[in-house]
């Protein structure tokens, strides 16, 4: 199979070998190493991505800006073009059904961290993603299409996980009345944010929109950013999601695999570690309203998240992809675990997030 879809594209060199490349929930990621170089070839989820070219038109046009734009110091992912000059191909399976494969250039000597403690490198991905908002400032929002319909629309999603309630397409429900109980508790916040960007009181940006620590490459050596990368969410959005997403990942004393639940809490240093690498690239392009929320929006997008999850897993675990059966009920109760958390911290959080905003406007 990697062989064939290598063949449509313009590689340097014979193949030697791949292998299975990351820990990414959507998309298939594989290694492979030629005799002159090595590639990140990736199996598109069309499931998720249901228009996978214009996903691709997407993350071209962001890449080609971007290169424009970044210092010698970083890297954009470089894609690599089909023999027909092409950023995307399609194999057809032992089922008859359509493979959407893309490539990139692999970037060498960096790492990237599931979880980690270190305060340096918990800054430096806060600044890979501000630099990511402040180098697309000026970005034609127009350009860019939707590549999942209301991906952060919180409200909309929990209104679709009370019809998913109702239907209990799978029998779960019953066994997750008290993660439900929990969610709904707090509607309230569900579309605070929404409604800030639909009366123009927060603007739209160009926003990542997966801030995962994990979708920043460091240098294995300096541990500073070299690339932010998995751009197949960006679109047009608010920085609110991406801060906050960026605090759920990088800033929980564990990962969001984790089933003890007394293990899982805010951890305030990381949390100002990447408040302050995210500020020092962003303070000065930021309006006073969307500073204000930003503790709301790691307080909303970790509301999301549990939605996420406990939708998907009375759905039958068709988004995320799992490793046992019931792996979205524990990944939900972890982010209700933090939620809760923050949610005793955030009046602690806006204080530091308001002096951390003095300090580098």
């Amino acid at each position: 199979m990697i062989k064939r879809i290598l063949k449509k594209y313009n590689i340097d060199g014979d193949l030697i070998s791949y292998e299975r490349y990351g820990s990414g929930n959507i998309n298939k990621t594989f290694l492979a190493v030629t005799s002159k170089n090595k590639y990140l070839i990736q199996q598109i989820n069309d499931k998720v991505f249901t228009k996978p070219y214009k996903l691709m038109e997407n993350i071209e046009s962001i890449t080609d800006y971007l290169k424009d734009k970044i210092d010698e110091n970083h890297k954009v992912l470089e894609l690599i073009k089909t023999k027909d000059n092409k950023c995307l191909c399609y194999i057809i399976n032992e089922e008859g059904d359509r493979e959407y494969y893309r490539i990139y250039e692999y970037i060498d000597n960096t790492i990237s961290y599931d979880n980690t403690d270190d305060r340096d490198i918990i800054f430096n991905t806060g600044r890979a993603f501000g630099n990511f908002l402040k180098l697309l400032k000026d970005y034609d929002l127009d350009n860019l299409w939707e590549t999942i319909k209301d991906f952060h629309d919180t409200y909309k999603r929990y209104k679709r996980l009370l019809c998913d309630i109702e239907v209990d397409r799978v029998g779960r429900v019953g066994e997750v009345k008290k993660e439900i109980e929990f969610i709904k508790k707090r509607e309230k916040y569900c579309s605070l944010i929404m409604d800030k960007l639909k009366d123009g009181s927060i603007p739209y940006r160009v926003t990542h929109n997966d801030t995962k620590v994990n979708n920043v490459l460091m240098d294995k050596d300096t541990k500073q950013y070299v690339a932010v990368i998995d751009l197949d969410t960006v679109m047009k959005g608010t920085m609110l999601f991406d801060y906050g997403d960026g605090i759920r990942s990088s800033a929980s004393t564990v990962s969001e695999a984790e089933t003890n639940l007394d293990r899982i809490y805010l951890d305030m240093d990381l949390f100002k570690s990447y408040t302050d690498g995210y500020l020092s690239e962003t303070a000065k392009y930021l309006t006073d309203c969307e500073v204000s929320l930003m503790a709301e929006g790691v307080h909303i997008i970790l509301i999301e998240q549990c939605i996420r999850f406990i939708d998907d897993y009375i759905n039958g675990d068709t988004y995320f992809r799992i490793e046992y059966e019931k792996h979205n009920l524990d990944r939900a109760r972890n982010q209700m675990k933090l939620l809760e958390d923050v949610e005793n911290h955030l009046k602690e959080m806006k204080e530091y997030i308001y002096r951390s905003y003095r300090k580098y406007r």
